[in-house]
């Protein structure tokens, strides 16, 4: 396929590459402790190797000093901008110990007990309390892991939190893997009054691979009442057994790392945070929680951009679990293969504000409602591909695409230039129903466990049942359309996505937005975009050959896409390609043609 404007697609990947400089050039500036550790140093506390393991470099970061055999390279002093360097190698954590413990204020069992968050980083997880940047040498080089080993407790891998002052963390090129975290039980609770069954007071720790902030709490679990509402208290960023905040300004930055093979008998079996996280080349994958958020629970402001969470399991958010009053931006993040009762890929609780931007949910299941997007706050969603996602329930307003629940009325999921194709509802675990069955199953792209739906339209949206028809009825939206897709499948960029077919009515009928110039892979949107996460470029306007002899009454020998419009960029390339032309030929020594100056 030939694609448009050539010049202007090179100008920008120039532009693009001069910013990476740009930015590499400013994060390489003053460091101030440099440690390198070895990947065969072993796990400990206390050297008896005489080379500088993860642990006694995250241990000399947070003293301001070197630990055991680390000795810091010392461009300024401690604090500035401290880099913790992890060459190609398996790292492995192997001292096991818990650091969180409980307090019970009343032996009588009358009040909660309270956890205490010591922050030790000579056992269990690597508890972080000063600003850091830990680089290893990409992914596929660096593997930071938990012992598997008999007599080993698993713990998290990476735990930033502190009472006071501005802890900021980056992770950079590493794999984190095998971390764990288990409840533990306390004693009996007070009598439910729910029914017979005894209730248990448990700790409970969030963050399989990363936890920011003090994710501990007591958790009183009544058996007697089914799903979420079981277990009151949880994790966060409050003073355990308060209502007040730790005092500290805690933020994780994490690119190029992949989280996978995590579990949390809590929130979070990847990632758990409580604090300001920012994520760019992220892969979240193949990580189980017991409560909510598989692959990230979240209650901080975030960004996320170019990452896939895939195949993460949990009670709620199988993917990505966000809550609170915070504002979550999602662009070029693809969901597939996640799965949880409510929200396969995405849940949205308390109000949480989300933005989707180039992004696509497929493959997902709510196993009872929103196998795609299931929430209560407010969700921008653009240029969106919602395809194949599949929720268990069967009422006749459930949605398997988007399914919203009862929330304020200012709580809405806008929609603009979305694809919303094939999800359905009606789907079993067990027995897991064959492709043909599945196909037979409903379609729900659209639905609400609340009387009325909180989905609005911006037009432009392209649905390919009617369970949308009520709500997708601005400008320029399409209902019962046959929507036209490939497979899930890597077709460029950082994640897979859905290509548009030939035919697909999508191709063309979108609206632009000044805020989405390209799609989802990063290629340039046409003047008249396409709806979904995925464009289709429009044919070049190609002329060929003309016969002398032949006779035509097409005007010769051109192509054009009926789904595309004029491109307004298009004389401004033409110029541009014509002032490069003329340069050439002044730097040749050749003076333009008289014809060319009036040209």
């Amino acid at each position: 396929m030939t694609h448009r404007q050539p010049t202007l697609c090179a100008a920008r990947r120039s532009l693009m590459s001069l910013a990476v400089l740009a930015t590499c050039l400013a994060a390489g500036g003053a460091y101030g402790a440099t440690l390198t550790v070895a990947p065969s140093a072993i796990d400990q506390a206390i050297d008896t190797d005489g080379q500088c393991s993860l642990r006694e470099a995250v241990m000399s970061v947070n003293a301001q000093a070197n630990v055991g055999p680390c000795v810091a390279d010392l461009t300024q002093t401690w604090g500035t901008q401290d880099t913790i360097k992890l060459p190609a190698g398996t790292y492995t954590l192997t001292l096991s110990g818990l650091d969180e413990n409980f307090l019970d204020s009343d032996p009588s069992g009358t009040l909660t007990p309270l956890v205490v968050n010591v922050g030790d980083a000579t056992v269990g997880d690597l508890d972080i309390s000063r600003s850091v940047r830990i680089e290893g040498a990409g992914a596929s080089s660096t593997l930071v892991q938990w012992s598997s080993a008999d007599g080993v407790t698993r713990d998290r891998i990476f735990h930033v939190n502190a009472d006071a002052g501005t802890v900021a963390v980056s992770l950079v090129g590493m794999t984190l893997s095998g971390g764990q975290t288990l409840e533990q039980v306390i004693k009996t609770g007070p009598v439910s009054g729910s029914g017979d069954l005894s209730t248990t007071y448990y700790l409970r720790r969030a963050g399989g691979a990363i936890a920011v902030g003090p994710a501990a709490a007591v958790v009183l679990v009544d058996p007697n009442v089914s799903g979420q509402a079981n277990a009151a208290g949880r994790g966060g960023s409050k003073k355990p057994g308060t209502t007040e905040e730790t005092g500290a300004t805690l933020s994780i930055s994490l690119s190029g790392v992949v989280v996978s093979g995590n579990s949390a008998q809590g929130d979070g079996a990847g990632i758990y945070t409580a604090a300001a996280m920012t994520a760019s080349d992220l892969v979240v994958s193949n990580n189980t929680s017991t409560t909510n958020g598989g692959g990230v629970y979240n209650e901080g402001n975030t960004s996320v951009s170019n990452a896939t969470f895939s195949g993460n399991t949990a009670e709620g958010g199988g993917g990505f679990f966000g809550t609170g009053s915070n504002t979550v931006n999602f662009t070029g993040v693809t969901f597939s293969g996640n799965e949880a009762v409510g929200g396969g890929a995405i849940s949205g609780r308390a109000g949480v504000a989300m933005k989707l931007i180039n992004s696509t949910l497929s493959g997902n299941i709510g196993t009872d409602v929103g196998g795609g997007l299931y929430t209560n706050g407010a969700a921008d969603l653009r240029f969106v591909t919602i395809a194949n996602n599949l929720a268990g329930a069967d009422s006749s307003s459930a949605g398997a695409g988007i399914n919203t629940f009862p929330s304020s009325n200012t709580n809405l999921v806008t929609l603009k230039n979305v694809l919303l194709a094939d999800n359905r509802k009606g789907y079993t675990v067990d027995p897991a129903l064959t492709p043909e069955q599945i196909a037979a199953l409903p379609s729900a792209n659209c639905g609400s466990t609340s009387s009325s739906s909180s989905i609005v339209s911006q037009g432009h949206n392209l649905s390919s049942d009617t369970s949308c028809q009520t709500v997708l009825s601005g400008s320029g939206d399409l209902n019962n359309q046959v929507a036209q897709l490939g497979v899930l499948a890597n077709n460029g960029g950082n994640a897979q996505t859905h290509a548009l077919l030939a035919n697909s009515p999508a191709l063309g009928a979108g609206i632009a937005d000044p805020e989405v110039l390209v799609d989802q892979r990063g290629t340039l949107r046409d003047a008249v975009p396409d709806i979904g996460a995925y464009e289709l470029p429009a044919p070049v306007v190609t002329s060929t050959t003309e016969d002398p002899t032949a006779t035509s009454s097409s005007g010769g020998g051109c192509t054009v896409n009926p789904n595309a419009g004029f491109d307004p960029g298009l004389p401004t390339v033409l110029m541009g390609a014509l002032a490069l032309l003329l340069g050439r030929r002044r730097r040749k020594g050749t003076q333009p043609k008289e014809s060319d100056r009036q040209g």
